[in-house]
């Protein structure tokens, strides 16, 4: 047995001598990093064990396996390795919760931050049941939800590409159309314009990795086409893409990126969740209301935002138009869509919920 600073390092057929009794309640937290994982073990309302072993399944199971007799909860913060050891541990019966780091209090003017202080807190916090988990998607919808999320990234590319060869051509002295013209009529522009060899070298390269971002971004929507026209998606696809201001494109991203919508459970949880509630502070008679949240999911927020626009500039939904209509002029248009937005939100879980009341029953009698 070797230490790492006031961490003991112990193999894993090595079992401690202390050990709880069977069946009681035992808190295991798990600090994670790059090359290890340091684990603070509380039973009893105390720390009875602490750890260190290098990161990986393989060696994080065989400290689990030392308390499968016990009332078990595990414990870690979320972080760039996934949910593969939340899935694992689930497979195996053993509780499990992933915290988000913002979520877990730091005492005021801490200056000391190490993976043993970090444990030790959570272990203390997930004893007293003082932590509020994350939801873990299944591992299906975990890979398919990637679809979106690399759409959204060779978005973001083929943008990028755009805007260096503005930047480029505007360094040679020449603006073309604005940007509200939109690219085409940039392209057209570009094609007639007689540059210097090394200039023309260079923006035919910007405009090969355009097309290349372009061309992915078109395949991984027509990937998710097909999804959304499989089996477990296609009757959610069609009730919200029945909203006005909302196609089968934004509703499948939607289901894949919130998975279980039975996990917001009252009207307002949905909004909350993807920070379309305003800030408050209250105190007496002081009732202040600041800007939105900006919590959860950015991408899916920025996605209702535009779905919200599209409906009101399309009228395609007639209550959410006069809502924006009533709105604006008050508080203005950008305030006002966010208020579009989040009465959204809201018909788009009502809609959801209710097909998944219409195809229960029709999928148990065929059970």
């Amino acid at each position: 047995m070797s230490k790492i600073g006031r961490v003991k390092v112990y193999a894993q057929e090595e079992i401690p001598a202390n050990r709880p009794p069977a069946g009681a309640p035992v808190s295991m937290a798990l600090d994670i990093s790059r090359t290890k994982a340091v684990y603070c073990v509380r039973w009893g309302g105390a720390e009875q064990r602490r750890l260190s072993t290098p990161l990986g399944i393989n060696h994080v199971l065989p400290v689990v396996e030392q308390y499968r007799d016990c009332q078990l909860h595990v414990a870690y913060e979320a972080c760039g390795f996934g949910y593969e050891l939340a899935w694992q541990l689930r497979e195996r019966a053993v509780r499990v919760s992933v915290i988000a780091p913002s979520r877990i209090e730091r005492a005021p003017g801490r200056r000391v931050k190490t993976d043993r202080l970090d444990v030790g807190t959570m272990a203390r916090k997930l004893e007293k049941d003082e932590l509020k988990a994350i939801y873990i998607p299944s591992r299906i919808i975990h890979e398919q939800r990637q679809l979106g999320r690399a759409y959204n990234q060779c978005v973001g590319e083929r943008k990028r590409a755009q805007i260096r060869i503005r930047s480029l051509m505007q360094e040679q002295g020449r603006l073309g159309p604005l940007p509200t013209e939109g690219w085409r009529a940039y392209c057209i522009w570009l094609s007639a314009q007689d540059l210097p060899q090394s200039v023309r070298v260079s923006v035919c390269a910007h405009e090969r990795l355009h097309a290349l971002a372009n061309q992915q971004a078109l395949h991984l929507r027509a990937e998710l086409a097909k999804l959304a026209r499989s089996e477990p998606y296609r009757s959610v696809v069609q009730a919200l893409s029945a909203q006005g201001g909302v196609g089968w494109f934004s509703a499948i991203r939607l289901v894949l990126e919130l998975g279980d919508i039975d996990r917001f459970r009252t009207t307002g949880s949905l909004p909350r969740y993807l920070g379309l509630t305003p800030s408050q502070y209250s105190s007496g008679e002081l009732d202040h209301r600041g800007h939105i949240l900006k919590c959860g999911p950015g991408a899916v927020r920025a996605m209702l935002l535009q779905c919200a626009w599209s409906a009101v500039r399309h009228g395609s939904d007639p209550a959410l138009k006069e809502r924006f209509d009533r709105l604006a002029p008050r508080i203005g248009r950008k305030r006002a869509i966010v208020a579009v937005a989040r009465r959204l939100s809201v018909q788009l879980r009502a809609r959801w919920l209710e097909t998944l009341t219409r195809t229960e029953p029709s999928s148990s009698a065929t059970a």
